[in-house]
């Protein structure tokens, strides 16, 4: 946002569009602002666009190896249990 005193907003281009105001100032956008910003939100949308089909192909992709995964993060699971169990027993005066 640009910020014109309102006493001087007289001397802002006629194609600037004025986006909020106050009784002290007013906020205007330039067309190159306005351009631009229309430009973003176009790459924003492809962008969320693109995400989403990628995301979509990694899940086909991991789907193949879904199971080999899982049955890998569960003995994972286990073993990082029983390391943390052997741990407390070492602190204290547990039986091992």
């Amino acid at each position: 946002l640009i910020e014109v005193k309102n006493s001087h907003k007289s001397s802002v281009p006629s194609d600037w569009v004025m986006i909020s105001s106050t009784k002290a100032v007013s906020r205007f956008h330039s067309p190159f602002i306005i351009e631009n910003y229309r430009q973003l939100n176009q790459l924003r949308e492809q962008l969320v666009l693109d995400c989403s089909a990628e995301w979509l192909h990694f899940l086909d992709h991991f789907s193949e190896h879904y199971h080999p995964v899982s049955k890998a993060i569960g003995h994972l699971a286990t073993v990082d249990c029983l390391f943390s169990l052997a741990q407390v027993a070492k602190q204290g005066d547990y039986c091992r």
